[in-house]
């Protein structure tokens, strides 16, 4: 019978790439000839579905990945507040919310 692994290898690299992305996305300085055409809402729902997606292949640990990814939504927009080329907007920590749900709601109630 085969075990299955607490960590899967493959899915934690791409959820760190996905982190490392993200945090780029959300961290830099924005430059003002660069547009993907995508609402900014759009774009943190997408960010943080695809981010708790990664996270949930990863491992079997469900609560503590549920709290990190909040802290994570909620810090990167407190970060975003007192970044002078940034705007921290709960809006947009409602759609990472979002985003987040979808997978954990999905995750946790239809599997």
């Amino acid at each position: 019978m085969i075990e299955k692994k607490e960590i899967s290898f493959l899915w934690t690299f791409a959820f760190l790439l996905m982190l490392l992305i993200s945090s780029y996305g959300l961290f830099s300085k924005p430059s003002g000839d660069f547009s993907i055409g995508l609402s900014d809402k759009i774009l943190h729902f997408l960010m943080f579905l695809l981010l708790s997606y990664f996270l949930i292949k990863s491992n079997n640990y469900f609560k503590i990945s549920f709290i990190f990814i909040i802290l994570y939504a909620s810090i990167s927009e407190l970060i975003q507040f007192f970044l002078i080329y940034r705007d921290g907007d709960l809006v947009d920590l409602f759609f990472n919310y979002l985003g987040i749900g979808v997978i954990f709601i999905k995750k946790f109630f239809l599997t």
